[in-house]
């Protein structure tokens, strides 16, 4: 899981960050400002010695151009310490795009794939889609699921429960840990000793567990277009039985396509998950809350 990128040495500006830097630039340098060069988590003063570098706390750093600093909102640029860009990926084989999307002051970004965003932000950020999925459970301990980890912010919040043994942290994706290895608020899935990344398909890694041996399960899986076998019977199946008996399963849905769909996406996974065996099977935060 080693990449070329260290997150302690790359540094991000933000729509905000890049306001301020060409507010500054339009002043007499050299000229101090308080920035955050890693999405919101610190600020330190910082100085521009001229329209073409800056002093960090940590080394000089080159600017970048007028074009990327008057990128949109959205845009977070990246340098990686060769250069700077804006923090998205191509995958050819896949043929998906990868982008990193800026959501406001101090607040995790989310990942955009192929134009689908992975949290729901339109009223609020990821950590506040975080914190909505996990207060689906009465109480998380024991051993803890997260079938489609992505960004990891759920794992990371599902490990910092006092009662929770172990989070096992699911992805599939290389891009998507490429990025969380870049990511500052994603470090903690790396760093927290009862989260156990995995890098496998969900559908291959639930085989490994015995019946009953799970407590908790996210399953917070890619809009059904992108992967239609994590909304199915035979992996529904698979989760009943790894689950312990009265153990608890949140499933993301959302209302992706509402204005074609014969009915919502949540009442047909609600029937599915009754059909393998969910005894109790309710409608919540932008899913479906489920107890074995």
């Amino acid at each position: 899981m080693k990449n070329k990128i260290n997150c302690f040495y790359t540094v991000f500006l933000t729509y905000r960050e890049r306001l301020e830097l060409c507010q500054a630039l339009s002043l007499p340098l050299p000229k101090k400002l308080i920035l955050s060069l890693n999405l919101g988590i610190t600020e330190y003063e910082e100085i521009i010695l001229h329209k073409d570098m800056i002093q960090t706390t940590n080394k000089k750093l080159p600017l970048p151009s007028p074009k990327l600093l008057n990128s949109d909102e959205r845009t977070i640029l990246i340098y990686d310490g060769q250069t700077w860009r804006k923090w998205e990926y191509f995958d050819e084989y896949t043929q998906k795009f990868f982008k990193m999307i800026y959501v406001g002051k101090n607040k995790p970004p989310t990942v955009e794939i192929s134009g689908i965003k992975m949290h729901v932000t339109k009223e609020g950020n990821p950590a506040l889609d975080t914190e909505n999925k996990i207060k689906v459970f009465q109480q998380l301990n024991g051993i803890v699921l997260d079938t489609c980890t992505g960004l990891g912010y759920t794992a990371i919040r599902a490990a910092q429960n006092k009662g929770v043994k172990k989070v096992f942290a699911c992805e599939s994706d290389m891009n998507i840990i490429k990025i969380c290895r870049e990511n500052p608020w994603s470090q903690q899935i790396f760093q927290q000793k009862r989260i156990f990344p995995v890098i496998c398909p969900v559908q291959d890694f639930v085989r490994m567990f015995s019946d009953n041996f799970i407590d908790y399960i996210i399953h917070d899986p890619p809009r059904f277009s992108l992967s239609p076998a994590l909304y199915a019977e035979k992996f529904y199946i698979e989760l009943h039985r790894i689950l312990r008996n009265k153990g608890e399963l949140y499933h993301y849905t959302g209302d992706p396509n509402k204005k074609i769909r014969k009915q919502p996406l949540w009442k047909s996974t609600k029937h599915l998950l009754k059909k393998v065996g969910f005894r109790r099977v309710e409608h919540t935060y932008q899913g479906i809350w489920a107890q074995k």
